[in-house]
């Protein structure tokens, strides 16, 4: 379940104000539970997935969860694994936290692992989403944010495009808060 940081390392844990939060930011943030076969629990317990392996988890997803992880007619999904063996792990980690907006929706839901969301506020604050296996996140386009992985990069998440086949990043040139790229450097349980 999603927990939300303040670059003080205090952090909010409890869904319903962890929701109304991330809808304060304009995000919009729900959990749906993962498919609990023994297939589906294999494919995300593996570091990488062949493209037969996604379609497959993709095939689970779909019978579980329907339209929930469907994308609009016209645009496209994905799935993404980051693990320690990756070899572009340190330039996707730099690029990820760089402060960035979209034309798109970013949608991801989180198959496994865990991702970290820093959204920028109206007053240039900025705030980490903590989004674990089950979260479904919808950043608004438009919205300033920045992506990181913690400590274990062991990530795997579903991406929905509502009109692209992609997203491209437009860089604002705002920094990522310090305080909270130090937070998960420390790492996130510690706090």
């Amino acid at each position: 379940m999603a927990r939300l940081f303040t670059p003080d390392g205090k952090y909010e844990a409890d869904p319903a104000t962890v929701n109304a939060l991330a809808r304060s930011l304009g995000l919009t943030l729900r959990h749906l539970p993962l498919p609990q076969d023994p297939h589906t629990a294999a494919l995300l317990a593996r570091p990488e997935l062949d493209p037969a392996q996604q379609a497959q988890l993709l095939q689970h997803l779909d019978a579980s969860l329907g339209q929930a992880v469907q994308a609009p007619a016209g645009a496209g999904r994905d799935l993404v694994a980051f693990h320690a063996d990756l070899p572009e792990l340190p330039r996707l980690r730099q690029q990820f936290a760089q402060v960035h907006t979209h034309t798109d929706h970013e949608v991801r839901y989180i198959l496994a692992g865990t991702g970290y969301f820093g959204v920028v506020r109206a007053d240039g604050s900025q705030v980490l989403l903590e989004a674990g296996p089950g979260d479904y996140l919808e950043v608004p386009a438009g919205a300033e944010h920045w992506f990181a992985l913690g400590p274990d990069p062991g990530l795997k998440a579903l991406r929905l495009f509502s009109r692209e086949k992609h997203w491209v990043a437009d860089y604002t040139g705002r920094q990522a808060d310090p305080a909270l790229l130090g937070l998960l450097q420390a790492g996130t349980d510690s706090h």
